[in-house]
């Protein structure tokens, strides 16, 4: 993984590695581009809403993760709650534009039971870890990097669309900005 040039990481900024996984580990981002891209779109709102910086993420075909700096001030959980609200309505209306009445209909049994809800993507949790040493942020960024080649999906990790291993071997960019010119004080 390179990273020559890299810039100091604001000792303002808390990093966290996320995970968020759909319920029942339905793969809806298997499907394909659109759902993907619901994904990267509501991310790059997120980012900005809660002045976040991206440092490394994945998108696999059930799940999630990401390496994210968030500024003193801003709070995982509400950017993981923008996050999850929006995805939902928009995977559901891509799913019934899409004709996929037997994957909304699972969709829709999730949310038996569950207050004010008719359709349920996420599992009602995400996963965090603070990331506060720079061995540690190596290894989850290599990590979320080589998801998709232990999931067989890919040889090489830069090969996957949706991820930022391009931006950090030099030979793709991904669809999102991520920082990867950053150390450790």
């Amino acid at each position: 993984m390179g990273l020559r040039g890299r810039s100091t990481v604001e000792s303002t900024s808390q990093i966290f590695f996320v995970t968020t996984s759909t319920f029942h580990h339905e793969k809806v981002f298997g499907l394909g581009r659109p759902y993907c891209n619901i994904l990267i779109e509501s991310l790059r709102f997120v980012l900005v809403e809660h002045k976040a910086r991206l440092m490394a993420y994945v998108i696999m075909p059930s799940h999630i993760h990401f390496v994210i700096a968030m500024p003193v001030g801003e709070h995982i959980s509400d950017l993981m709650r923008d996050f999850k609200k929006f995805t939902s309505t928009k995977i559901r209306q891509q799913l019934e534009q899409n004709g996929e009445q037997s994957r909304l209909e699972r969709l829709r049994t999730n949310a038996l039971g569950k207050k004010n809800q008719v359709f349920k993507l996420w599992q009602d949790r995400f996963d965090d870890l603070v990331l506060d040493n720079e061995k540690t942020l190596i290894t989850k960024i290599e990590y979320i990097h080589n998801n998709p080649v232990k999931a067989g999906l890919v040889e090489e990790a830069e090969q996957w669309e949706f991820s930022s291993a391009g931006n950090y071997e030099g030979s793709a960019h991904s669809h999102l900005d991520v920082v990867t010119n950053w150390q450790f004080d």
